[in-house]
């Protein structure tokens, strides 16, 4: 009977190997072939979440299931990917300016101080309260407001030009190159982006201005974005992801900078090549890594935005953590990023 415990030890001991094996050959090859799977994630992370509840068992007691449980995992998730044919080639590097769009913004006579450029789709609900928030700024003289619709379908276009100096609605594009045609159509030598479903505070104008006038040598400026709804457990999450780990970044020397509360410097931010146009996630970070090369991106406390919570609703807090450390590793490891979580 004693020899019996050596033989359960030894046993259990080649389950665990088995079972972290398994799960390291599960994460190798989604990475590796991440590439034929555009929309992987949605296999991926409700896969891995089971994964990850498999651990919780006391493998003591039920070694061999846990291991046949990830192995099905593992089949199931490698299935469903190689099940994919199609491409998501999403390059990382800068774009070349065209040298007609340098002399573009050379010559062109700038009227307006600011100009504020929101991309719209189908946004009927959250747009009136974000124009409502720059109307009531405390600095309105030479500000322009730029809204870029992507084809809505609803009232979108219709709220936009009651508030905004000009709408642009060109169908289809993604958000980047949304964001650069507002730049492109703006008089402002200051760009300042903002989403339709984020409002800005009432200082927000006066704080770019401010920052601007402030440091000579300053091309971008953000500040802490924050939920206009929810519990304390929201706004601290919104703390850390906009606050503190922006201010970390920028300290850091590799700036993330969220694209719907940020103010760039025009001509920096056509120096840098401006949005990626043909990515739909993380185009506004890239851009923040490119800008570091042009000057100091500065982080302003006052410069307040405040969003809605609409994804975090939709998917939830664990969900999109899981997403977002995918797609960062995703960057990092293979100049790749993923498609944005849809919400409409």
């Amino acid at each position: 009977m004693p020899r019996q415990f050596p033989l359960l030890e030894q046993t259990t001991r080649a389950a665990h190997r088995k079972s972290a094996i398994a799960a390291l050959v599960a994460i190798c090859v989604s990475f590796v072939l991440v590439f034929k799977a555009p929309d992987f994630w949605a296999i991926l992370i409700p896969e891995f979440g089971r994964l990850l509840q498999y651990f919780e068992i006391n493998v003591h007691l039920q070694a061999i299931p846990v291991l046949r449980c990830q192995m099905e995992i593992f089949q199931n998730t490698a299935s469903h990917i190689l099940a994919k044919v199609e491409l998501a080639f999403l390059d990382i590097g800068p774009r070349q300016i065209p040298f007609e769009m340098k002399i573009k913004n050379v010559l062109m006579v700038t009227v307006g101080d600011i100009s504020v450029i929101i991309p719209t789709l189908n946004e009927e609900k959250y747009l009136p309260r974000c124009l409502k928030s720059l109307a009531r700024q405390s600095k309105r003289d030479h500000v322009e407001i730029v809204i870029v619709d992507g084809g809505s379908s609803d009232r979108t276009v219709d709220v936009a030009q009651e508030y905004a100096d000009r709408v642009l609605v060109e169908p289809g594009l993604p958000v980047g190159a949304s964001r650069n045609l507002g730049a492109r159509k703006a008089e402002g030598e200051v760009l300042a982006f903002i989403d339709a479903d984020t409002t800005a505070c009432d200082e927000w104008l006066e704080v770019i201005a401010r920052t601007f006038k402030s440091d000579s040598e300053a091309v971008g400026v953000t500040g802490p974005t924050l939920p206009y709804e929810g519990t304390q457990l929201d706004r601290l999450a919104y703390h850390v992801a906009t606050g503190w780990a922006q201010r970390l970044s920028l300290k850091l020397g590799r700036p993330h900078i969220a694209g719907f509360n940020c103010a760039y410097r025009r001509d920096a931010f056509w120096n840098a090549g401006g949005f990626d146009e043909d990515r739909v996630l993380s185009e506004d970070v890239m851009l923040s890594m490119r800008m570091r090369h042009q000057g100091q991106i500065l982080f302003n406390p006052e410069m307040i935005a405040y969003t809605s919570l609409r994804r975090i609703k939709k998917y939830g807090y664990p969900y999109l953590t899981t997403y977002y450390a995918i797609n960062a590793a995703m960057m990092l490891l293979f100049d790749r990023t993923l498609g944005y979580p849809q919400v409409r």
